[in-house]
């Protein structure tokens, strides 16, 4: 069975972003746990400056992330997303995991990290020393995916799905965990390549789903500065074939064919104008691809380690308090709640006071669970004790 874990920087809904989906669909996994990297995420300043003044940040990651969920939907991809901030919380309480990730970041050298530089199309004198810490311990995530989350895996992950940048990082970790006899065999590594990054080189913003004709075109323009090699033409081709069928070249519609020895003719503007005119309509057919597929919510889950956590959100609870919780679904006011559960008014509201202090339930008028399982590590309560 092919297990994939891969990981994703939802900072905006980039076109590297949305090709990583399709590019996953190509590798025909059963199943796939993707990573969600919020903590990198919430301190890029391009995502900062994403924000208006009626989202959060909470907020316009979740608007992101349901962008990749419906691609994976549509796709039919077979999938279960988790977080960083909860994943690496997760690692870092294991002493054993925790030991590790400290001795592999130890051992890590800048100079070993200078072959990134050699990368084809990754910008990687743009990673931030926090991203280097994300890097490996995402990789350490996949590898015990299993007792980090055994609510939702099974079997550990037997491909890691990544950018070409952890290349850099790849051999030295796999070294060490190989070295010192780690309890897991690291997953397979794959490598997505052939994707040239258009970025901006100030303003670091990528060509996205929200941006009009006239933004990817100045992105572009400033990325490029002359016509490129004809490779990275026709990768930047392949991209856009995923999702486009035919392609607009002046003021005519191509197929990918059609394509095949334009680049003799290509003058720098056209080039410009071609890469801008089909990114916006790539966009434009994702724009309608998403907006007609509806996803399930996921399940959420509290991982309770240590005796604190247990005292504080498992043991107050009792079978009142389950029967409360059980019908807090969004749907529900108070009233209807004690009705349904067969308790006074007056009960249900002191029990939902009492739930929304220990942040299971939302604050509004109709209360929802803020969880819906409870995962106990019994070997670190023991350790903790």
């Amino acid at each position: 069975m092919k297990i994939i874990y891969t990981n994703i920087s939802p900072i905006t809904n980039a076109y590297t972003n949305i090709n990583h989906i399709f590019y996953l669909k190509k590798q025909k996994p059963q199943k796939v746990y993707i990573c969600i990297w919020d903590n990198f995420v919430y301190e890029h300043p391009v995502f900062e400056k994403s924000l208006n003044t009626t989202t959060n940040k909470i907020e316009k990651l979740q608007e992101n992330v349901k962008i990749i969920e419906k691609l994976l939907s549509y796709l039919k991809i077979d999938y279960k997303i988790i977080f960083l901030s909860e994943a690496m919380n997760r690692l870092f309480k294991n002493p054993t995991y925790l030991s590790e990730f400290q001795s592999i970041l130890s051992q890590m050298r800048i100079e070993e990290l200078k072959k990134g530089f050699e990368l084809e199309y990754i910008p990687f004198d743009k990673i931030s020393l926090s991203k280097v810490n994300y890097i490996i311990a995402d990789y350490l995530i996949a590898t015990y995916l299993p007792e980090l989350f055994p609510e939702l895996c099974s079997s550990a992950p037997n491909n890691y799905f990544t950018s070409e940048r952890f290349r850099a990082f790849h051999n030295k970790i796999n070294q060490y965990l190989k070295t010192n006899f780690s309890k897991h065999i690291p997953p397979k590594t794959i490598f997505v390549n052939g994707v040239p990054v258009i970025i901006h080189p100030k303003k670091e913003i990528i060509p996205s789903l929200e941006m009009s004709v006239e933004t990817i075109k100045k992105i572009t323009e400033s990325h490029y500065l002359k016509l490129p090699q004809k490779k990275e033409f026709y990768d930047l081709v392949e991209v856009l074939s995923t999702v486009l069928n035919n392609y607009k070249f002046k003021n005519k519609k191509l197929k990918k064919k059609e394509i095949e020895g334009i680049f003799k003719k290509l003058k720098y503007k056209d080039f410009i104008e071609f890469i801008s005119e089909n990114l916006y309509d790539y966009f434009v057919k994702i724009r309608n691809i998403t907006s007609k597929i509806k996803i399930e919510k996921q399940k959420k889950t509290l991982f309770i380690s240590n005796y604190h956590e247990f005292n504080l959100c498992l043991k107050p609870l009792n079978n009142i308090k389950f029967k409360i919780l059980k019908n807090c679904n969004g749907n529900n006011s108070s009233l209807d709640i004690s009705r349904k559960a067969g308790l006074k008014l007056s009960t249900v509201s002191t029990y939902l006071a009492h739930l929304r202090a220990k942040k299971l339930i939302s604050n509004s008028r109709r209360p929802r669970r803020l969880i819906d399982n409870f995962v106990i590590d019994l070997e670190a309560i023991e350790d903790d004790s």
